[in-house]
């Protein structure tokens, strides 16, 4: 790699690994909030915020790793012609062409990267951050008893908490009820108390205090009360849903797995054919959009320095945008309820963007050379004044020459 394929590189790497940070900062602290939320309103521990963030990141950077690639791209070749370093490049006989080699072989190796991303470690994330959130909303850490409202813990047990202190895992004003088969209650009020579970969640733990103990006949009368000042007391709990196995979804799924269920031959009687056959394609056009994006990016950076275009960057920004969201919305959705085929939606899509990225970069590369030559030739003109009338015809022809 010479000393030019290193400077291009340089230029490209460094707003590249910028755009890709703040990219995925962005969009993992938006989503943070949320998460924050949805734990504490489930009563969930705060570490599995954490979690489940760090599994959302493979899913993020599968998002901000070509737009990242796409800016860095983009604001190198825009410095580089600005600086009018591209002309002197362009000059010494580096074309275009010559000067983005560097930049496909760094493409290259973010393709392979992604496709590794997408198609084994983004399926195994996903589905470990839906289990996550199941084993939250179930209670598998540990059993959610809201403040001041009665809660039937199990069929036969009725439990209500006053002020709960969530760190301590304390409540006041204790109010429990617990009924038996033939008709008889047991009715235990108590001023305070410490709540937790076994390891397994299968048995809740009350150590009690200060409270009073009734047993109700199946009448309703009284038959005898005990007051107490600790009273430690086991509660079964019912068992916690199973989350289902991987693979039910295609975006779980790994590729290798996606290959061998479209290479049965009954994969076509399987629900899962056509999820799987589009989720197969869209794992294949996500990486080679890679290979596009030098060429989008060097006709949306290229410009004049005289005639600088600053909606160019935005535009070429707005069109990436487009083409994700049309291709992950509408081409995969649309191939996966096989409402048209993979070839169409999806690889159609794939071809527009590339016609149009070519396209763009024909017209901002000639639109570049023509400004380049009239710069040129306005700077090259040298303007003789003409003598005034009357002087001699032969100065004024020389003049002229």
């Amino acid at each position: 790699m010479g000393l030019l394929d290193r400077y291009i590189l340089r230029s490209v790497v460094t707003p590249l690994t910028l755009a890709l940070c703040v990219a995925a900062m962005l969009l993992l602290v938006e989503h943070m909030l949320r998460l924050f939320d949805f734990v504490l309103a489930e009563q969930g521990p705060v570490d599995v915020v954490w979690r489940m963030l760090a599994n959302l990141v493979p899913h993020y950077l599968s998002l901000a790793l070509p737009l990242g690639a796409f800016l860095g791209i983009l604001l190198a070749f825009r410095n580089l012609s600005m600086s009018s370093e591209l002309d002197a490049m362009n000059s010494s006989g580096a074309s275009i062409g010559r000067l983005i080699r560097p930049v496909y072989a760094l493409l290259i190796f973010l393709a392979i990267f992604d496709f590794v991303l997408v198609g084994y470690i983004k399926p195994y994330a996903r589905y470990e951050y839906d289990k996550i959130r199941f084993d939250v909303t179930s209670g598998a850490f540990g059993i959610k008893i809201p403040q001041g409202e009665f809660v039937d813990i199990t069929d036969d047990v009725t439990i209500r908490l006053g002020k709960v202190d969530a760190v301590a895992k304390e409540a006041k004003d204790v109010f429990l009820e617990m009924r038996e088969e033939k008709g008889r209650r047991t009715v235990i009020t108590a001023e305070k108390g410490g709540i937790s579970t076994t390891p397994d969640i299968s048995r809740l733990l009350l150590r009690l205090s200060k409270g009073r103990q009734l047993f109700i006949d199946n009448n309703g009368e009284r038959l005898r009360t005990l007051d107490f000042e600790t009273f430690d007391l086991e509660i079964g709990l019912p068992a916690i849903a199973v989350f289902r196995a991987r693979g039910g979804e295609a975006d779980e799924a790994t590729f290798s797995e996606i290959v061998g269920l479209l290479s049965d031959p009954k994969a076509k009687s399987s629900p899962l054919y056509l999820p799987y056959r589009a989720q197969f394609h869209w794992t294949l056009i996500h990486p080679l959009t890679f290979l596009t994006l030098p060429i989008l990016a060097v006709a949306m950076g290229v410009t004049g320095r005289r005639r600088a275009s600053n909606v160019k960057p935005v535009i070429g920004v707005a069109i990436l945008i487009v083409y994700h969201e049309l291709l992950e919305e509408w081409g995969l959705v649309n191939a996966a309820l096989g409402q048209l085929s993979p070839y169409i939606s999806m690889w159609g899509l794939f071809a527009v963007f590339i016609g149009l990225s070519v396209f763009l970069y024909r017209g901002s590369i000639d639109q570049a050379r023509t400004a380049k030559t009239q710069a040129s030739r306005e700077e090259d003109t040298v303007r003789v004044p003409l003598p005034i009338d009357g002087a001699d015809e032969g100065l004024r022809r020389g003049a002229a020459q």
